[in-house]
């Protein structure tokens, strides 16, 4: 009986390791990513957040990181249609009059969700407020 158990138990633990350490496309992974935030209010003003650092390697992650180390508030609704945020608001400045707070990556407009848009290593990440892309 110990040995079914004992066999039992690695067999667990070897799943468990193989399931921990695979990371398909749509997983993040748990390492310390630094990259570059800019903040456009469209208005002429942009705050910049250099050198962020933050374990939730999503544009998400980086805003939320960039309002704990600047102090402003984000507004999000959750969609669970789309298993995604969206974002209502940056530091007080809300979706409105046709203009939304829309993301790109190293130039390139969101094509995700931003908190499914993983950051690699010296990104640059800018959300602007501005009219809708589509």
């Amino acid at each position: 009986m110990k040995y079914y158990v004992t066999i039992a138990g690695l067999i667990l633990l070897v799943t468990a390791s193989i399931g921990c350490v695979h990371i398909g496309k749509n997983e993040l992974k748990l390492e310390e990513i630094t990259a570059t935030v800019y903040i456009d209010f469209g208005n002429g003003t942009v705050w910049k957040f250099e050198n962020i650092t933050t374990k939730n390697s999503t544009v998400y992650g980086f805003l939320l990181e960039a309002a704990r180390q600047g102090n402003f508030t984000v507004d999000t609704t959750y969609y669970g249609a789309w298993d995604s945020v969206f974002v209502n608001s940056i530091a007080g400045v809300k979706n409105q009059a046709g203009k939304y707070w829309q993301y790109w990556i190293n130039g390139e407009y969101g094509k995700v969700g931003a908190d499914k848009q993983r950051v690699n290593n010296s990104d640059i990440i800018e959300w602007k407020f501005t009219e809708s892309q589509f």
